[in-house]
């Protein structure tokens, strides 16, 4: 009895544990079809944001072409060009037109057509580069001159391996219909920027449709020109084509959507299940379509990966059902993994921390992307303002001469001016148009520190005393003295505002030490002599919070609005170029003490050249065109340059200029152009100037240096560019130099 019990029992509990192993497997079975398909479905959400936004962007780009060409064929002078053209017979003013438009747009368009009213060839413009003969027959130019319908016009083959698409704008005047301005596009450009990038690695296909099923655009040159319904036999009647009938209805008959469905390309590319999504792209009466397809295998490879897992964890699952004796075993040893997951977790929160401070330096870096932009802004327009002020006074003291009463007020003037020329370059470093002007030489410490106590004096007020202590060796160093000069001007600025409610002492002091004498965290310099300058006050102090921050950039202690924590960063800054260092004591109450180190250097400090007395040299016969939106800058270097000799036409109006050069009023042998002025970029100014006078000498000036003007001085386009404030006497040799040129020239 016991016996069969007992077998009853083993038989009861071997059920139960099959109907749990099976309730187990169907639990996963459902578990892993419900993800799969969540997954499947996320894939088509995933891939038709990738449609959507690729029909987005094409449709962009091609109403963008098209408002391009038509803002430049109903601009009044080319309307007045083609009336021209049936008048006269003459196309060179069209064609400046359309020849423009192409150097502005050398990516887009690879020809463009002109046609008359009635659908004939006017003329036509090849872009450069462009690889490949078009098939002028396949483009149907008569045919969409006859529509006179503007927007898509033809889709055809350039060659076996891209396709191109014509882009129909009809030119309307006061008289009616004029002609039309057909631009061709290759598509294969337009798929590589809109299409390719977003193209996903190896996991499928973006494919472009026209409005009759045709591919113009895919990565398999192979499949151009391919149709479903035209190049698949019997699609419509043979089973197996059920699921790619299904989706191409779904395609033709709804904005955008999903489908998963078995791919044929009639022996072109194997045939495989695939997840797609589409979307149409509609303009001016065309639709194409837009699909992103990947293999199914491909977006299931992951729940597959899963599957393993999720066996493997039935696997362990079962293995603890079975192996139940074993779990206290288990737990204690799981104190061990306690310790390795508590080491991980920290690890983790040290790598939170050090995300945490990226986040904080790509503030940082906007911060200073910001104020890139604006110093930009200042420096070209301090340049300008810079101009005159050091061009009179240096003209004034060599009219002057020496001996006059005021020579040293108006030396005063132009030494100011030249300093504050050397503040805007170091403003420039901010800006993304950084000009290396700044230079290196062996400097005087004692003569920067004193004039720098010279102009403190000015600012500070009276309950301030000021005591200068300097060492008798008389030290020179190797630097930048206008950088110097802007570290010593900040530390007695900050000390001057530590002391502004309560007064106090200002002492500034220096003496020459060794290596072995500089503090602890500036032992790493180099070898040799130092030089030590103190500047202490008698302030309100920093606590040692604010003492370890004052050197980190935009970190300040004063109000909103009265700082912006750049001073003492770029001190430190100025100081490491310098290989030099700061450091700083300070306690709250007691005022704080500011060390420099820089290293001593051995020679005599570089002495200033006195400039010389201009010399009127005999009068050129050399005609100038100066032009520049600041008044002041033409006034200036008109003025001057006429007492050289030279016959100069100022304008601060571009265009005037321009107009008067088209016109042939005035011919030039040289123009000095600013590069920023309202309008007309100068580059933009030089090019066409150079178009109508190829031997013309054209001086940029500038106070930033633009690639773009680089480019064009590379390629000849450019003669000279100088940067403003202008030295009068490097503008001479300029104009002389490039005036000999074009003499050269004109001989050959």
């Amino acid at each position: 009895m016991k016996v069969l019990l007992e077998e009853k029992r083993k038989i009861i509990l071997a059920l139960l544990m099959g109907a749990a192993l099976l309730f187990f497997a169907v639990i996963m079975y459902n578990t892993y079809d419900a993800y799969t398909n969540m997954v499947v479905e996320q894939q088509q959400q995933h891939l038709l944001l990738i449609s959507r936004a690729v029909a987005q962007n094409m449709e962009l780009y091609i109403s963008d072409q098209l408002r391009d060409i038509r803002s430049v064929t109903q601009t009044p002078g080319f309307l007045e060009s083609m009336e021209y053209y049936y008048t006269v017979g003459e196309t060179a003013r069209m064609k400046e037109y359309i020849f423009s438009y192409m150097q502005s747009h050398q990516q887009d368009p690879v020809r463009i057509y002109v046609l008359d009213r009635y659908g004939q060839e006017i003329f036509h413009y090849n872009q450069y580069p462009f690889s490949g003969e078009l098939d002028e027959d396949a483009l149907g130019l008569a045919e969409s001159a006859r529509k006179r319908e503007s927007g898509i016009g033809t889709v055809f083959p350039i060659d076996e391996e891209r396709c191109g698409m014509t882009l129909v704008t009809n030119v309307y005047g006061g008289n009616g219909y004029l002609g039309t301005v057909i631009s061709v596009m290759d598509l294969d450009v337009l798929y590589k920027r809109y299409v390719a990038n977003l193209n996903f690695r190896d996991q499928g296909d973006i494919v472009v449709k026209d409005g009759n099923g045709n591919i113009i655009m895919h990565p398999d040159s192979r499949m151009l020109q391919f149709n479903f319904e035209r190049d698949i036999p019997d699609l419509d009647s043979m089973p197996q084509y059920e699921s790619l009938r299904r989706m191409l209805k779904k395609q033709y008959t709804n904005e955008e959507g999903t489908a998963v469905y078995d791919s044929y390309s009639g022996g072109i590319l194997p045939r495989e299940q695939v997840i797609a999504a589409f979307s149409r792209m509609n303009l001016s009466g065309n639709s194409w379509y837009v699909s992103t397809a990947m293999p199914y295998s491909k977006a299931v490879e992951l729940q597959n990966n899963m599957l393993k897992r999720f066996g493997l964890l039935a696997a362990t699952v079962l293995f603890l059902v079975i192996a139940g004796g074993t779990i206290i075993y288990h737990l204690l040893r799981n104190r061990q993994k306690l310790r390795l997951e508590t080491k991980y977790l920290k690890e983790i929160n040290s790598t939170l921390e050090e995300l945490h401070q990226s986040r904080e330096e790509a503030r940082h870096y906007q911060k200073l992307t910001t104020i890139g932009t604006l110093a930009g802004g200042i420096a070209h327009e301090f340049n300008n303002l810079l101009t005159p002020i050091l061009g009179y006074s240096e003209f004034l003291e060599e009219q002057l001469g020496r001996k006059s009463e005021y020579f040293e007020d108006i030396a005063e003037i132009h030494k100011a001016g030249t300093r504050a020329k050397e503040i805007v370059e170091q403003i420039l470093p901010f800006s993304r148009k950084e000009t290396d002007t700044t230079s290196f030489k062996s400097v005087n410490l004692d003569v920067i520190i004193r004039d720098a106590l010279k102009m403190i004096r000015l600012i500070i007020p009276s309950n301030i005393r000021l005591e200068e202590k300097l060492d008798d060796g008389n030290v020179n160093v190797y630097g930048n003295a206008t950088q110097l000069h802007q570290v010593l001007l900040n530390l007695y600025s900050n000390a001057c505002q530590a002391m502004e409610k309560d007064g106090g002492l200002l002492s500034v002091k220096t003496r020459r030490i060794s290596r072995e004498e500089l503090p602890e965290h500036c032992r790493e310099m180099a070898d040799g002599d130092y030089v030590e300058i103190a500047v202490c006050d008698t302030g309100c102090g920093m606590s040692e919070e604010v003492l370890h921050q004052i050197f980190n950039p935009f970190f300040t202690t004063k109000e909103a609005g009265e700082g912006t924590g750049l001073g003492l960063s770029v001190v430190k800054d100025i100081l490491i170029n310098h290989s030099g260092a700061v450091s700083a004591q300070s306690r709250p109450g007691e005022g704080s003490c500011f060390y420099i180190y820089l290293p001593v250097t051995i020679g005599v400090c570089a002495v200033q050249i006195q400039r010389q007395p201009e010399k009127r040299e005999e009068v050129k016969q050399i005609s100038i065109a100066l032009i520049d939106d600041e008044e002041s800058v033409v006034k200036y270097l008109r003025k001057r340059l006429e007492r050289r000799g030279y016959h100069v036409d100022g304008y601060t109006d571009p265009e005037a200029a321009l107009e008067d050069m088209v016109s042939g009023r005035i011919h030039w042998n040289a123009v000095i152009v600013d590069y920023m002025m309202p309008g007309i970029k100068g580059t933009a100014l030089a090019q066409r100037m150079k178009k109508l006078q190829p031997y013309l000498c054209v001086i940029m000036i500038t106070g930033l240096v633009d690639r773009e003007a680089l480019e064009l001085r590379q390629d000849g386009q450019i003669d000279n560019i100088l940067i403003k404030p202008v030295n009068f006497e490097e503008l001479v040799a300029a104009i002389d130099k490039g005036y000999r040129r074009q003499l050269d020239m004109i001989e050959y």
